[in-house]
């Protein structure tokens, strides 16, 4: 076996047993209940036409994600383990089609570095990660509606970018799978299914403008792709939760929820979008033909970084009083004057001061090894403003096909997001695909050839520090803390059947304190709150459930 197949091996291993265990210790909460049952009816889920017969209630009174529906239902009437085990391998999945898509070949098993970047950043940038990739309701809806349309996209890359060396092939064969296929990508998520029946269809429009064909499959696959968009946004149900979600709400609560979103996605992609900057800066000392320039000393910038960075972390490991002291400061200074005192206004802005120190350690730790980076680079203040008179944009896109593609993913992901303005909503788990696209763009990059030679090693040293501290950092409390909650979600459970079999319906719960934690990377919401409380009711057969305050 090559070195490199067995290193991606390795890698892929690794990968799913984390997500395993990360499954694993996830409980079922919130939603789940609602579809561990049969919709709307109180029954539990006991056979698969109950699974069938929940997934056309569901389309007539709550939305038309039937595909996501089904497999959550399905997964959940056979047992948490086989859950378990299919979203860690959605996830893997998901990492093997971006470096795909990154590499623009199917042979993703000779690049186990890119293979272990896709991982990495999946991991640290797409957002509310316990949301949208462990939590069963969460997972299904974003996770395994990308996976499907990733795939059904990679037909469509691969042709375009053999078409261009002539070296396409026609594969008639191909119609079938991908009309299927295509039904499944715009069968997704509202968002995406836009996006994936545009893609697919400029893709057939481009190959026949530009080369005068286009492959029967390709006009299969997007036609595919409508008919699953159709059944998707023509469901009943969604015009009976837009009428509940999106009374009210005009045009400008749309537009503000743009800004929401899509800045909360930003801030997730902090690591993605540094390494997109420095490969943008270094595609323009390439084309300024500069010599790099000798790697500065510290600056007083990065010191003070340094010691905040000190300061942050020796708080979080003894107790957190920077961001108590600091939370209390606001409170008394800000809120109060402001007559910003209500309880659940207090509660909300403790709730998200008690996360400001793990975050803020995870920025300051990017931007440090960014700075490193940037030095060891020669990426000076001096370099980079002379190559950005030297060398304009056009020149990069023009030069390098790398840097287009990219740019391209780029834009698609903000388009992506911009269909969002149709919903009522925008959550930052929306941006799900978007920065998966955003991933894929930072990693297309990375693996130019001309870029490669262009990173010094020390360069690649500090970038794969930087990548097994962050991994170590986040994936370390995760585990933990979801451990903890699991366990307490676990002795809950207990309690409830023990006061079932006494003949009570009424339970009271402590307050789980740590939930939402290690940046989001843990989704958990307490009992007290409507639809983990009304599900659990109903599933328990419960009259009251009463979190302690």
């Amino acid at each position: 076996m090559h070195a490199d197949t067995l290193r991606t091996g390795l890698v892929a291993g690794a990968v799913f047993l984390f997500m395993l265990t990360l499954n694993h210790l996830m409980p079922v909460h919130r939603d789940d209940y609602d579809y561990s049952m049969v919709w709307k009816t109180g029954a539990h889920l006991a056979s698969f036409s109950d699974v069938c017969a929940s997934g056309v209630q569901h389309y007539l009174l709550h939305g038309g994600r039937t595909v996501t529906v089904f497999c959550l239902q399905l997964f959940l009437w056979l047992g948490k383990t086989a859950f378990d085990i299919a979203n860690a391998l959605m996830f893997l999945a998901l990492v093997v089609l971006v470096t795909m898509h990154a590499r623009r070949t199917l042979a993703f098993w000779n690049a186990p570095y890119r293979f272990a970047a896709a991982a990495l950043l999946l991991w640290l940038t797409l957002p509310h990660f316990g949301e949208v990739a462990v939590w069963k309701s969460g997972s299904t809806v974003y996770l395994w509606s990308a996976v499907p349309a990733f795939l059904f996209l990679l037909p469509y890359n691969l042709a375009l970018k053999n078409a261009a060396t002539g070296t396409g092939v026609r594969r008639t064969w191909a119609i079938l799978p991908m009309l299927l296929l295509g039904v499944l990508g715009g069968w997704s998520i509202e968002n995406l299914a836009v996006t994936v029946v545009a893609v697919a269809c400029g893709a057939s429009l481009y190959a026949r403008r530009r080369y005068g064909t286009c492959p029967a499959w390709m006009t299969a696959g997007a036609f595919g792709a409508l008919l699953g968009l159709v059944g998707l946004v023509a469901a009943p149900g969604n015009y009976v939760r837009y009428d509940v979600q999106g009374a009210g709400k005009g045009i400008l609560a749309h537009i503000g929820n743009q800004f929401a979103g899509q800045g909360e996605m930003l801030l997730y992609l902090l690591p993605v979008l540094l390494l997109i900057l420095t490969a943008w800066r270094l595609y323009r000392r390439i084309e300024a033909h500069m010599e790099v320039s000798p790697a500065g000393r510290t600056g007083a910038g990065t010191i003070v970084l340094a010691a905040v960075l000190v300061l942050l972390t020796l708080s979080y490991f003894t107790g957190g009083w920077l961001a108590s002291a600091l939370r209390d400061l606001i409170i008394s200074g800000v809120l109060t004057p402001l007559g910003h005192t209500k309880p659940k206004t207090i509660h909300l802005f403790t709730n998200l001061m008690s996360g400001f120190e793990e975050m803020a350690i995870y920025w300051l730790t990017i931007l440090l090894f960014y700075a490193r980076v940037k030095r060891q680079l020669g990426l000076t203040a001096a370099a980079v403003r002379t190559v950005a008179t030297r060398v304009p944009i056009s020149a990069v896109l023009r030069r390098h096909p790398a840097a287009r593609y990219a740019a391209f993913l780029m834009l698609l992901a903000v388009c992506n997001n911009l269909v969002m303005l149709a919903a009522p909503t925008f959550p930052g788990r929306a941006a799900f695909s978007s920065a998966a696209m955003f991933v894929t763009a930072a990693l297309a990059l990375l693996n130019d050839p001309v870029r490669k030679a262009m990173f010094t090693d020390a360069a690649r040293r500090t970038l794969c520090a930087a990548a097994l501290l962050l991994f170590a950092y986040t994936g370390t409390a995760a585990l933990l803390i979801t451990q903890e909650m699991g366990a307490a979600d676990a002795a809950r459970i207990a309690q409830i059947e023990n006061a079932r079999a006494r003949g009570e319906t009424v339970v009271h719960f402590p307050r789980i304190e740590r939930t939402n934690r290690a940046l989001r990377h843990i989704y958990y919401e307490d009992w007290d709150n409507t639809v983990t409380k009304e599900g659990a009711m109903e599933y328990f057969g419960l009259t009251d459930i009463v979190v302690e305050k």
